[in-house]
């Protein structure tokens, strides 16, 4: 039964379009309906008010059964919970108030408009938050924004790198590579086995079976196993379908353990060996040519100037 349970709940990050395209529909359409030549649309309006409070209940039923599974942020999923189930009371209201009342909700309309667009607002901030994490709107925001916001430097935008020897094992390397396989799963608001990988400190504390990085110990480091196993495999990483590790992102993580999985440092400071920093820059998609074909400068042919 719990498995059936969290099939159902899967279906809920599909389903959802459903309400909010429903009544952004039911606002454009109040707006419209105001002018001539839309107002035949008007009579249809109180089946879309109901379509999208139903879809919305719908959707809460099946957000509940998703949330089952555990590894959400309880401040987070309360607060989706809360505006979702406001979004699906504020629409059967609108619905009642329209086809009951038409004549006080002639002047009132504007209250349904700008009420039901702060919710959804609200309910998909809170999604959003779920399912990215919390950081995610301001991951390319200015400084100012940044620094009032409290954002640690891990997760400010880095330059591209165009020198594999100048790029921060960490920074460059290592947090990108959790950003795009893993976080969606692992942040600070969808915490799956208790384990968020968005930040350094969070990365090196671990989760509910312990620490996943042992530094120095890449053997030992149950984070690098998963990612490494047969895409089949039971704890394999990541899960549900994502864009598994390529090689070269898989090496440069073995490295970066193996050396101590320091929070910052260039190659060239680490003293990255050749085979590494080639494994890097397949990871950056940094072109660089084979080492053999990289020849030396010839000499510089003396001048052919005429002795005296």
């Amino acid at each position: 039964m719990t498995n059936l349970i969290y099939f159902l709940g899967r279906f809920h990050v599909l389903v959802l379009h459903l309400p909010i395209g429903i009544l952004l529909l039911a606002a454009l359409l109040e707006v419209l309906v105001r002018f001539p030549r839309f107002r035949p649309f008007e009579p249809i309006l109180p089946t879309i008010w109901l379509l999208g409070a139903i879809s919305a209940v719908v959707t809460i039923i099946l957000g509940y059964m998703h949330a089952s599974e555990g590894g959400f942020d309880e401040t987070t999923i309360n607060l989706h919970r809360w505006s979702a189930t406001l979004t699906a009371i504020f629409a059967f209201v609108v619905w009642a108030w329209r086809s009951e009342w038409p004549r006080t909700y002639a002047k009132g309309w504007p209250v349904a408009v700008v009420g039901i667009t702060v919710l959804l607002t609200a309910t998909g901030h809170f999604g959003g938050n779920l399912t990215h994490g919390s950081t995610y709107l301001a991951e390319f925001a200015p400084a100012p924004i940044r620094a009032v916001l409290g954002l640690p430097e891990e997760l400010a935008p880095r330059p591209p790198v165009t020198d594999v020897a100048s790029a921060d094992i960490y920074l460059d390397v290592v947090a990108p590579t959790f950003r795009s396989h893993c976080v969606n799963c692992h942040n600070d608001d969808k915490h799956r086995g208790g384990l968020s990988l968005a930040r350094y400190d969070q990365i090196m504390t671990g989760g509910e079976t312990g620490r996943v990085i042992l530094p120095g110990k890449p053997d030992k480091s149950d984070l690098l196993r998963r990612v490494g196993l047969l895409p089949g495999s039971a704890d394999f990483m990541p899960k549900n379908g994502k864009t598994p590790l390529t090689p070269p992102e898989i090496a440069a993580l073995t490295w970066w353990v193996s050396v101590g999985a320091p929070r910052k440092g260039t190659l060239e400071e680490l003293h990255a060996p050749a085979t590494v920093r080639s494994s890097i820059a397949a990871a950056l998609r940094i072109k660089t040519l084979p080492a053999e074909q990289v020849t030396a400068e010839p000499p510089a042919k003396p001048s052919d100037t005429t002795k005296g």
